[in-house]
């Protein structure tokens, strides 16, 4: 039977159907091109189309390698529900998808797109769209769309306009990345990623503003790398920055979640302990210590120890609290243990004087 011709009437719902969705895809570029935070992006991204388009489910799919790779140190992954970011595994995504950087309708062996698909969706997914989320030429992940009607991602359906919220959706990731790193970058230390010196001097104001007003203690942490000029000059540059990159990471892996490590110059570090006073500051900086010096820095073929001193000090020891006190205090307590360690020299001296005592040592009982 020959397929008649669409009539005019037709046409023209046809053609004011497209005005519409393609009116849609353009106030949501509207929407998303100026947010430039992360997070805010993600957010806005999936409201407006799930607003715009009447979506039962709207969801964002990112690989793991995504998270450590393109998104690593920018933002967190998305601070919403788990039904709205979805972290997937990057094999099981590549394997799913096939790399396929065109959108994907399907309504039939959904079996096998389950790993895109948060367990929360998907027993109401009935069809599914996964739209690709291309960054700088990679395939970084997907935003997808849910069903519970079987025909609305039917895969004989036109992809022309998923494919243009597809592009627009990563152009403006794209530009997000590139802004949130830039920034990222002007607050970061660029060898550790830890927060630089301006940072922690604004950082410390804030908190010591928020303990006068809430009336709790704040603590400063100074550390010091006892031996890392020696490690620069025996093993070269390259080893003493990971040496510094290891001291970092750790500093960053055991403080507490709402304290906050910074570099504050060459291998010095300082840490802001929020509702802390030096006692508990110490602890923390005791077990950073031990810590390090039962782990040494694994470097190509060597084992190099890692050893620090720290300083503490504390808001309700200062007669008068401000920043500069308080480092200060912090960073002379740094200094008396310093001077406390003895050196090797002095350690073989000590060793010599067990074994030979001297003449001039006292006789037990005498006085």
């Amino acid at each position: 039977m020959q397929k008649q011709n669409p009539t005019v009437d037709q046409l023209i719902n046809l053609a004011r159907k497209n005005e519409e969705i393609a009116s849609k895809l353009f106030e949501i570029e509207v929407e998303i091109m100026n947010v430039l935070n992360g997070t805010d992006f993600f957010e806005k991204l999936l409201k407006t189309v799930q607003e715009s388009f009447n979506i039962d489910n709207v969801w964002l799919c990112l690989t793991e390698k995504t998270i450590k790779t393109q998104l690593a140190a920018l933002f967190k992954a998305p601070d919403m529900p788990l039904h709205r970011a979805y972290i997937c595994n990057t094999v099981d995504f590549l394997r799913v998808t096939k790399s396929c950087r065109e959108p994907i309708l399907v309504n039939s062996n959904l079996s096998f797109y389950k790993a895109l698909v948060p367990a929360v969706i998907w027993p109401e997914v009935r069809s599914l769209a996964v739209l690709p989320l291309i960054v700088d030429g990679q395939l970084i992940g997907s935003l997808n769309f849910a069903s519970e009607d079987d025909c609305r991602y039917e895969p004989s359906k036109d992809h022309f306009f998923l494919r243009q919220l597809a592009v627009k959706a990563s152009i403006c990731l794209s530009s997000v990345i590139a802004h949130e790193r830039v920034s990222f970058l002007a607050t970061r230390d660029s060898l550790t990623l830890l927060k630089n010196r301006r940072e922690m001097e604004e950082s410390l104001e804030k908190e010591i503003s928020r303990c006068r007003r809430h009336n709790y203690d704040i603590a400063v942490l100074f550390i010091d790398c006892d031996d890392f000029k020696l490690v620069n000059d025996t093993y070269g540059h390259d080893c003493g920055d990971a040496y510094l990159k290891y001291v970092a990471d750790n500093l960053t892996d055991m403080i507490r979640k709402g304290d906050t490590a910074f570099r504050f110059a060459g291998d010095e570090f300082v840490i802001i302990l929020p509702n802390l006073a030096r006692p508990g500051a110490e602890k923390i900086a005791q077990r950073i210590r031990e810590h390090l010096q039962n782990t040494p820095l694994r470097n190509q073929d060597y084992s190099i120890p890692v050893h620090i001193s720290f300083g503490a000090a504390s808001s309700n020891e200062l007669r008068e609290l401000n920043s500069k006190n308080l480092l200060k205090e912090a960073d002379a307590r740094l200094y008396d243990m310093k001077e406390l360690k003895p050196s090797k020299k002095m350690l073989e001296y000590l060793r010599e004087k067990t074994q030979q005592p001297s003449s001039q040592d006292p006789v037990p009982g005498k006085h």
